[in-house]
């Protein structure tokens, strides 16, 4: 489907049903409404994947579809404990829920460190805090701006890179330019994980949060995390050993908190470690895919409902 009004994309995905799958597995609502009617005709127990995190906004739209299709699915599979009263309000019955979470590959940067914060313009004792996200309302770019900009007034040395595009990439960019901020806004890029390994802290400053990818990365390339006190956040980042959590209330927190990672390395190292010990227990690629497997083999079984 090219649009929510692509009829012919809908005709064609509601042929799926003539491959008679043994599951559906969707991904965002229109996907869900569709593939249900998938799952429907070819009598094949259908699995949602809910990402978002608690509290994201949706229109009436999506809301109302969501509901239509939520208390018919064979399982819902959220990536965090805190979405589960979200997903209770929009109708997903709770002891169909599954929460798998995200899982990564090792990363292994094909680049050296030093070679990409030279094309930074990171000098060798810059501290650099990097924001990798999509650039809408909720990710709140403009409040890592804002931060880094705090703290690199009090230490010069604290530097902020944006990656990411989106709708506010203008908006954030003339921020950015707007005074001595710190900040570099490189927009879309292919090598996140060689600008995370050669930064020293990675930064989640959003409103709203399931279990994002790039607090995922940093604890595969044994980075420190500071994040909001958001969502699946809270669920991953343990407060003084794997990073630090903020509030999203308080406009002082992120630059307080640069500061005093940028004055204490042998902390940052450590709090590195620590995260990437804590990815290789929890959130690997591995251990998402035996979620996965786990749960596609109890719905094979033959004693799933198909309600």
């Amino acid at each position: 489907m090219t649009s929510r009004s692509d009829l012919r994309g809908a005709l064609r995905a509601y042929r799926l049903w003539r491959t008679h799958p043994d599951i559906v597995f969707t991904q965002s609502i229109d996907a869900h409404v569709i593939g249900h009617g998938v799952a429907l005709r070819a009598r094949a127990p259908h699995v949602a994947a809910e990402h978002g995190g608690a509290g994201i906004h949706r229109g009436t739209h999506r809301t109302l579809a969501a509901r239509l299709v939520a208390p018919r699915v064979a399982r819902v599979v959220a990536v965090s404990r805190s979405q589960l009263p979200d997903l209770r309000g929009l109708g997903y019955r709770e002891e169909r829920v599954r929460v798998i979470p995200n899982g990564l590959p090792p990363l292994r940067p094909v680049r050296d460190r030093s070679e990409v914060r030279r094309e930074l313009g990171l000098a060798d004792d810059d501290v650099a805090a990097v924001l990798v996200a999509v650039l809408r309302p909720e990710k709140r770019a403009d409040r890592f701006v804002d931060g880094v900009a705090r703290a690199h007034s009090f230490d010069p040395r604290v530097r902020g890179i944006v990656v990411g595009g989106g709708p506010l990439l203008d908006e954030i960019q003339a921020q950015a330019l707007a005074a001595d901020s710190g900040v570099t806004v490189l927009g879309q890029r292919t090598d996140v994980p060689e600008l995370i390994a050669a930064a020293d802290v990675v930064c989640v400053t959003s409103d709203v949060e399931g279990l994002p990818m790039s607090v995922l990365e940093a604890m595969a390339l044994a980075r420190p995390i500071v994040a909001t006190d958001v969502g699946g956040l809270r669920e991953i980042v343990i407060p003084g050993r794997t990073g630090s959590l903020i509030s999203a209330a308080d406009a002082t927190a992120l630059s307080e908190e640069l500061l005093r990672l940028a004055s204490d390395p042998a902390r940052r190292t450590a709090m590195g470690e620590e995260a990437l010990r804590r990815f290789n227990e929890q959130y690997t690629l591995e251990r998402m895919v035996d979620g996965y497997v786990a749960l596609f083999s109890e719905l094979l079984d033959g004693t799933v409902r198909l309600a």
